[in-house]
């Protein structure tokens, strides 16, 4: 839609993870060569953990799609089943095929093609995305399919992806003997500010374009996603397509805001780090109607309006009240056999000096009550 505009080739901030946009940041170099090294030895189960949308994934893809060695992949991406559903769908990812009418079948199947790829020296990676979501029955799964292995080397390498959560659920005594076997394990903290710039500027340049952000803008960005790859790539996304439809070659920090407020701002909340716009002095992040500007005296203006409304309205209030509740008075007693007459519902003459009235202002008599026309005493 907008790449011809900006001089590039491709949308450079897509939110599938593509390998061939990772930026390497300080940690994502080195959690890629713990990753390397936890693949090319074999050493057993790999962890990699980290924020929602903090790459892992596109991290992951890139390790493999760069990995030297032959190597079949398999992705497990449906997480929420159990342990009696794992293996039939793992013989479905590396299209193990055949009618297996018991787990021990679909066992034997899986393993003999373990046998087999290893013959044909392939090394079988199993990655698990969002593993955070596989109860302890189904880890404890994955643990016994991994302990087929020919020498020293397992036939199943098993690569669990996840969110901070999985750390927590690793912990449980049931999965003691899975933790003991994770060999290499690495959490992903999100970009800091400078790495969210060039972060920006490096997915830009590698769709073929060039400054499109000025640095305040890129600054602006940091400070909505708080260096998240994904909240990143979905704001940049959206600011390229609003800046083509304004026709605008850059993009500063006041059009960022703009997209934001005209988004209604981020859809996840504030999350623990606060996902709002924070200063790096430590001062209150702006209210949504400082980031539009103008809001706020609109809505000082509509704040008065509605406090005059609510003042006329408690007015009518005290005057049904007042006319009202002498009425329901008067015929509850009335019904009362026996009851004391009531004194007339004449109005009560005020006490002298009470009130001071101009002498040119005539004094009227007080207008017969609304309920004078229907409630005659008998």
């Amino acid at each position: 839609m907008y790449e011809a505009f900006y001089g590039l080739s491709e949308r450079p901030f897509n939110l599938i993870p593509d390998p061939d946009y990772l930026y390497l940041s300080p940690q994502h170099k080195l959690a890629k060569a713990y990753l390397e090294y936890g693949i090319s030895q074999k050493v057993g189960f790999v962890v990699l953990t980290g924020e929602i949308g903090a790459g892992k994934t596109t991290l992951i893809k890139s390790l493999l799609k760069n990995y030297s060695g032959n190597h079949r992949l398999g992705v497990l991406y449906q997480t929420s089943v159990g342990a009696e559903d794992l293996l039939e769908l793992l013989l479905q990812e590396f299209e193990v095929r055949g009618r297996f009418s018991s787990r021990a079948a679909r066992l034997a199947a899986f393993n003999q093609f373990l046998v087999s790829a290893y013959a044909r020296r392939e090394h079988v990676v199993l990655l698990v995305d969002e593993a955070q979501n596989l109860g302890p029955e189904a880890l404890e799964e994955l643990r016994l399919l991994s302990n087929l292995q020919t020498g020293k080397d397992p036939l199943l390498q098993v690569i669990l992806v996840g969110q901070p959560g999985l750390r927590d659920k690793l912990k449980h005594p049931s999965l003691r003997q899975l933790a003991q076997r994770i060999a290499v394990h690495y959490h992903l903290r999100p970009l800091e500010r400078l790495e969210t710039r060039e972060y920006i500027k490096f997915r830009i340049h590698r769709a073929g374009g060039s400054s499109i952000f000025t640095e305040a803008a890129l600054d602006r960005i940091y400070e909505y996603t708080r260096g998240v790859p994904r909240r990143i790539n979905a704001w940049c996304d959206l600011a390229l397509v609003a800046g083509f439809a304004e026709s605008r070659q850059e993009l500063d920090a006041e059009f960022i805001d703009t997209v934001v407020a005209s988004q209604g701002g981020t859809l996840e909340g504030e999350d623990e780090e606060g996902c709002r716009r924070a200063t790096d002095d430590g001062s209150p992040p702006p209210t949504q109607g400082e980031l539009t500007g103008g809001n706020s005296q609109r809505l000082s203006s509509e704040l008065t309006d509605l406090a005059g409304r609510l003042t006329r309205l408690e007015g009518l209030v005290l005057e049904i009240n007042n006319h009202l509740i002498p009425l329901i008075t008067q015929f509850f007693a009335r019904t009362e056999p026996g009851a004391p007459e009531l004194p007339s519902s004449e109005p009560i003459a005020a006490p002298p000096n009470t009130l001071e009235v101009a002498e040119c202002e005539p004094v009227q008599e007080k207008p017969t009550p609304w309920w004078g026309r229907w409630w005659k005493k008998p």
